[in-house]
């Protein structure tokens, strides 16, 4: 360390008699454990005040100087060591005694619980705004997840192989060939219908497929339907009962709503 800051023997006196003030002990103490050569001054103050006192005669103080070294030691004016005054007038010393005196008030902790505060608000709103988000996300997922596995299904199903395939044809005497092809399973009860060159039902009107059973049970409807532009127009998968063996399949025109049972004439008609 250099010699600028070591310790001045007026105060290693005071400190190896323990005359110091709290702060000024605090300081020199750090000190002179980080600092050999004040260290070993100070033992060397110490053994020459341990060898003055084993050879000055005991005398008894007068008043006048007890007073003094009373007052020296309650005195809150006592002067200050040259070592404390170097370290005052230090850079460093100077900024923490000012951080020290700011962070003792009540501004630290004011902006501590601001920041807080605004972090909690920040962290409350992220999460409210993905809760909102979910809610809106959440039936566009269950419709897509639902249309991926029907698509699924129709995949299966049209590449089934216990699955009765029928083609439709226009009834003879009619003036344009409307067409008609059904995937049938009665197994799973599951029926693919689409229809081709299909003329636009009168108003009010609808076309409706029919499930003729084998066994000559009563005609089973299977969807009604109306075709496009093109004349063009799909079943897929309408409400049948399981294990129906079909002996045909034919179209009619119904009311808009459906009917129960089919109407004649049988527009279109296969086994």
């Amino acid at each position: 360390m250099p010699e600028a800051f070591h310790i001045d023997e007026d105060d290693l006196i005071q400190y190896a008699l323990g005359t110091l003030k709290d702060t000024q002990l605090g300081t020199l103490t750090a000190h002179i454990s980080m600092c050999n050569h004040c260290r070993a001054e100070l033992a060397q103050r110490q053994v020459e005040l341990a060898s003055f006192a084993a050879v000055l005669p005991d005398e008894e103080l007068s008043p006048d100087a007890k007073i003094r070294f009373m007052a020296r030691l309650t005195t809150d004016s006592a002067p200050e060591s040259k070592f404390t005054q170097m370290r005052n007038k230090g850079r460093f010393y100077l900024m923490s005694k000012s951080f020290r005196r700011w962070f003792e008030t009540p501004m630290p902790l004011m902006i501590l619980s601001g920041a807080l505060a605004a972090a909690a608000a920040f962290f409350a709103y992220d999460d409210a705004t993905h809760i909102h988000q979910n809610r809106i996300l959440l039936p566009e997922m269950k419709r897509l997840s639902k249309e991926t596995a029907d698509l699924e299904e129709l995949k299966q199903f049209l590449r089934g192989n216990n699955a009765q395939m029928v083609t439709l044809h226009e009834k003879p005497g009619a003036i344009k060939a409307p067409e008609g092809h059904a995937i049938y399973s009665a197994t799973k009860g599951k029926l693919v219908f689409t229809a081709s060159n299909m003329p636009d039902p009168p108003p009010g009107k609808a076309y409706e497929l029919w499930v003729l059973p084998a066994s000559g049970g009563a005609p089973i409807p299977a969807g009604v339907f109306k075709p496009d532009l093109q004349g063009n127009a799909a079943v897929i998968f309408p409400p049948i009962p399981p294990n129906v063996q079909a002996g045909g399949f034919g179209v009619t025109i119904e009311d808009a709503g459906g009917a129960t049972t089919p109407t004649p004439p049988i527009i279109l008609s296969g086994q």
